[in-house]
């Protein structure tokens, strides 16, 4: 009769542990995780039509901000809340062309188009941090290293580097 309350309070503990350890539980599949790390990246690579235009303004300043409003709406569950500002320009960067036109009066407009000219040539698992960083290469030369990490369940761009 003792042996039976001691043994469920043990299972009971053991449960516990288990649950703590990840054992049963959710657990990281390198594979799994980076396939869903890359839907994300490819849905912000392909969010608009090649060569849609998001934006037109007197300055490339003036349309750069319209075209960041345009492109975080689209794409506001893969960006990350804190995402830098320099991090936006970067990624704006990567995406677009910005095609200048020289109007009559003598002023100029700004048109920010959105470009497919970008493509996923690496990518890294950290295994510790458990973030993954994809190598974007746009135009065959400029490199940058975009770094998602899982939040709220999904995974999102917290920063984008130069390449070293």
């Amino acid at each position: 009769m003792k042996k039976v309350p001691l043994f469920i309070p043990s299972f009971i503990l053991l449960l516990i542990l288990a649950a703590c350890m990840g054992v049963g539980g959710e657990s990281f599949d390198p594979k799994v995780e980076q396939e869903k790390a890359t839907e994300v990246i490819n849905s912000v690579l392909t969010s608009f039509e090649d060569q849609e235009r998001l934006a037109e303004g007197k300055t490339s300043d003036e349309a750069n901000v319209i075209a960041w409003k345009t492109l975080k709406e689209k794409n506001i569950a893969a960006l990350s809340k804190d995402l830098a500002k320099e991090d936006q320009k970067r990624l704006l960067y990567l995406l677009t062309l910005n095609k200048a036109e020289d109007l009559s009066n003598g002023e100029t407009k700004s048109n920010i188009l959105f470009t497919h000219n970008t493509e996923i040539k690496d990518v890294s698992l950290d295994q510790e941090k458990k973030i993954f960083t994809f190598d974007i290469e746009r135009s065959g030369f400029d490199h940058k290293l975009i770094t998602l990490d899982k939040q709220e369940d999904v995974w999102k761009i917290v920063t984008i580097q130069e390449s070293e």
